[in-house]
């Protein structure tokens, strides 16, 4: 049973070692769907291998922007280079490079990200196929399902115990960038601020204020957001443990590492006490997650107001 963790910088990752976690995930600068202050460059990678390898733990790397046609020996480049650091595997959204780094580097773990937003088996064996050993599933997926995947497409499962729902699919709204847009480029590498599948950041429209009006201006609806709700699994989790679930996965990377800390320490505690006892007193576990959950909230709240500032200032460019 894998516990992974976020690793906005490299404070973070200490921290959510010293708290348990058994692998950290960082994103490479301009390629994850994450702003570019929380993705590390390639002096960072390194620090971050050598952190991850001293305390006996895996290093993945969140490669799941996609990538432009004359992009993809960009990324042959930089796979060279994350397999000389010896990064352990790297989370892709692209089928086509999930192809080109089994086939250059079979020694490296490929993890189809939530983006791929595989539903069903088929769609599974097609990702297993192409090279992926573990699947990020949507949390809107139910147990039977997983194991279903699991057991009929021989590919392991991660779960996210930790996250945010999506009122589509986690990794497919391209709403933000209707709302705002704005090209830059990292190292030659196009980076789309407003489209976090292009490897830029979301803004988060979908928490600004909606109305429902119609075409001739009748309004049915106004000041609702659309959801994305704090996903957090608790009196689940024994129950994916007993089905052979692989990994547990908390996101996160644009919080702080004393939040990210207690967040990882949790978890842990929670996960070796079932395993220890074969069962858990829920009640207390879920007056700690509601101590946990209310501090999270407060900092996706600011960091949820910089981003409708930032988009503002973007549509005014």
């Amino acid at each position: 049973m894998e516990l992974l963790a976020p690793g906005g910088n490299l404070e973070m990752i200490k921290r959510v070692f010293e708290a348990g976690a058994d692998s950290v995930y960082v994103g490479l600068m301009g390629w994850s769907r994450r702003s570019k202050r929380y993705e590390l460059n390639d002096k960072e990678l390194k620090q971050a291998v050598k952190i991850s390898h001293d305390y006996g733990c895996k290093l993945k790397v969140a490669v799941n922007a996609y990538p432009r046609s004359n992009e993809v020996e960009m990324f042959k480049r930089r796979l060279d280079f994350l397999h000389s650091i010896e990064v352990d595997a790297i989370i892709l959204n692209d089928l086509g490079l999930m192809k080109i780094t089994s086939e250059s580097y079979p020694e490296i773990e490929i993890v189809a990200s939530v983006g791929c937003n595989i539903l069903n088996v088929e769609e599974a064996k097609l990702y297993r196929e192409a090279g992926a050993k573990l699947l990020v599933a949507d949390c809107k997926l139910s147990l039977d399902e997983l194991i279903e995947l699991k057991r009929y497409a021989n590919i392991g499962i991660e779960v996210l115990v930790h996250a945010n729902t999506d009122f589509t699919y986690l990794g497919k709204c391209w709403m933000s960038s209707y709302k705002a847009l704005k090209f830059e480029e990292i190292d030659g590498k196009s980076y789309y601020i407003g489209s976090p599948n292009r490897g830029g950041v979301c803004f988060r429209p979908c928490l600004q204020k909606w109305a429902l009006i119609d075409c001739n201006g009748k309004e049915f609806a106004k000041d609702f957001n659309l959801p994305n709700d704090m996903f957090l699994l608790l009196e689940e989790i024994p129950e994916y443990i007993k089905a052979g679930i692989d990994c547990f996965k908390i996101q996160g990377r644009e919080y702080s590492p004393d939040l990210i800390y207690e967040m990882v320490r949790f978890y842990r505690e929670f996960i070796d006490e079932f395993i220890e006892n074969g069962f858990v007193d829920l009640k207390e576990w879920k007056v700690r997650l509601r101590e946990i959950a209310k501090r999270r909230d407060a900092e996706r709240f600011r960091r949820t107001l910089e981003l409708m500032e930032a988009a503002k200032r973007s549509i005014s460019v």
